[in-house]
């Protein structure tokens, strides 16, 4: 039986820090979440190593969204389930294609800034696309630069403080609901820091397999804390490999957008010979 929390610990003999939301984790989804949730709460926001260092900030293929008149969210709805095989949530889907043009224009709003032809975005066509509906920024930068608002809208707002360096062994639950979370802080000893929420934005998990162009934060804990609190996971086998990078002894894998296969571009092994159809 897996144990509700890693480490013994008193309550009672941990400092404590009390807001009214705590989030977890500091990529897009923790970056965007602090925003929004602090237009009317006190945000505490915590990362284990630095803002700018999450599976966002590498991100470069682009982001895709209904932008250009051709295109519909049905289009996209189709496009996306075909991808999927038949394993998609159609839920999950819908809320994509439908809401993901207000995000997209909400991230400009907030402060990126995407690629443009001639003053208008400036949209790619991508695997299993069938549209131009992939927006990139600097070229093959877009998660850095979406990061890079977003953190600097976090940095001037008056409600969020962020805490670099610090490591959520686990979350806290009394009668069934979490109030909280159980740090590891960066000059040493534990910090219960108690909210009226608690929002895991933490799921990056790649390093937990050997080959991975996943940075070296993302190894999980979201996840595992999530599960030792009581929370019911699903679709666990679906773990997103990118499917290209470049080897280079002693060096970590540097990933290779997604962007050359979208134009065009085709895989071979060492012999010139095409695999992926086989």
């Amino acid at each position: 039986m897996i144990p509700q929390y890693l480490v013994d610990f008193d309550l009672r003999d941990i400092p404590k820090v009390k807001t009214d939301c705590i989030v977890i984790g500091s990529g897009i989804a923790g970056l965007f979440t602090a925003i929004k949730a602090s237009e009317d709460r006190r945000v505490i926001m915590i990362t284990k190593k630095s803002v700018m260092e999450s599976n966002t900030r590498y991100a470069q293929g682009g982001i895709a969204a209904v932008i250009a008149e051709d295109d519909s969210p049905a289009y996209h709805r189709q496009d996306t389930l075909m991808a999927g095989a038949g394993l998609c949530s159609s839920t999950a889907v819908d809320a994509l294609v439908n809401e993901g043009p207000d995000r997209v224009h909400e991230l400009i709003r907030l402060g990126t800034l995407f690629d443009k032809e001639n003053g208008v975005l400036a949209l790619t066509q991508e695997g299993a696309h069938s549209h131009r509906r992939i927006l990139h920024a600097n070229g093959d930068a877009t998660g850095y630069e979406i990061v890079r608002a977003l953190a600097e809208q976090v940095a001037e707002h008056e409600n969020i403080e962020v805490w670099d360096d610090h490591y959520v062994i686990d979350l806290i639950t009394e009668g069934g609901e979490c109030v909280g979370a159980l740090l590891q802080r960066s000059g040493g000893g534990r910090l219960f820091l108690q909210g009226d929420a608690t929002i895991l934005c933490s799921g990056g998990a790649g390093q937990l397999f050997r080959y991975t162009t996943n940075p070296e934060v993302a190894t999980g804990d979201g996840v595992a804390i999530a599960y030792r609190a009581g929370a019911h996971l699903r679709d666990m086998e679906f773990i997103q490999f990118h499917p290209t990078a470049l080897s280079y002894p002693g060096a970590p894998r540097f990933l290779i957008s997604e962007a050359v296969r979208g134009e065009g571009a085709v895989l071979r092994n060492i012999i010139g010979e095409r695999f992926m159809e086989r």
